[in-house]
């Protein structure tokens, strides 16, 4: 972390920068000496929303200073603060530690993620997006760390909906990425900090003509030169933790849609899987005592 015995303190960064900063930035510029405590504790969404500029913004905003990234800029925020109060380290007051308070707070900012997510998204995109999906001969899901989690989300409201799909890592399964075909498509899930792997796979993908659907953070990630269609997810963290929430109201409309446009055969597969199934479902949830007499569940007749 930057400290005034190493590097210049970030508020000297900011007074030298500032003349020259961009409109966007220096919009950042003003909110953060407006507020610099709370500064010192936003995730970078939040600092981007509040100063009313994108994620692009921030992270050139950081590196203009001459820090490596988000990271380290907030990090000396956050030194800059304790500095000038002489108390504890402000990772105490980051976040709520009870659980009520905590729920409430994730309740409330994977709202505003779900509403920026509705104001930001292309409808054009998304229709996109499910027309490929629908189109696709094989469709391959490829994602690391949480990714790798949102691929599997993904795959299971897809396939619910008839439209079948593998999700996996990058590694595990790059036989497959070669085998895919232009009337595949390879769909790739990357959230900051990037997988080189899920990367490396979309830019094979599209050298050999395979359809990329990608999903991420922001319009400008490292996925974005290779894919067809890039949706971009808005999410932040809270704490050590990423919030899965936006990510999968969109798979569960995407599936919603796709269903929807193929009713009777979505019917169709649900009761065939049902009824392959039947055989795994629990009657008794309470162990059968002795003497007790096991009741038989009533046949269900299709129709």
């Amino acid at each position: 972390m930057p400290t005034p015995s190493d590097s210049p303190d970030i508020q000297v960064r900011l007074a030298d920068a500032y003349r020259e900063l961009p409109e966007a930035q220096r919009a950042i510029a003003d909110l953060l000496m407006g507020d610099p405590l709370l500064g010192a504790l936003w995730g970078i969404e939040s600092m981007a929303e509040r100063a009313q500029v994108s994620v692009g913004s921030v992270m050139r905003f950081a590196k203009r200073l001459g820090y490596k990234g988000f990271s380290e800029f907030r990090d000396a925020l956050r030194g800059a603060c304790t500095a000038r109060s002489g108390e504890v380290e402000l990772e105490q007051l980051e976040g709520p530690t009870d659980m009520l308070s905590t729920l409430g707070e994730v309740v409330r900012r994977d709202g505003d993620h779900l509403n920026r997510m509705i104001q930001a998204v292309d409808p054009s995109l998304l229709e996109s997006a499910a027309r490929v999906l629908v189109d696709a001969a094989h469709r391959v899901i490829l994602g690391r760390g949480v990714g790798h989690v949102m691929g599997q989300i993904f795959a299971f409201y897809l396939t619910q909906a008839g439209v079948p799909c593998i999700a996996a890592l990058p590694s595990d399964f790059s036989n497959q990425v070669a085998n895919l075909r232009p009337k595949d498509l390879l769909v790739v899930i990357s959230f900051s900090p990037y997988s080189r792997e899920t990367v490396d796979a979309a830019i094979f993908a599209k050298q050999n003509g395979v359809p990329v659907l990608a999903f991420s953070d922001r319009k400008d990630s490292p996925l974005a030169p290779h894919a067809d269609i890039l949706i971009p997810v808005p999410s932040e963290d809270l704490l050590f933790s990423f919030s899965l929430t936006s990510f999968a109201a969109l798979s569960h409309a995407f599936a919603i849609v796709l269903a929807a446009r193929d009713q009777s055969g979505t019917l169709k597969r649900l009761k065939a899987a049902d009824k392959v199934a039947q055989p795994l479902f629990v009657d008794h949830w309470l162990p059968i005592q002795p003497g007790a007499v096991r009741m038989q569940r009533p046949v269900r007749k299709d129709g």
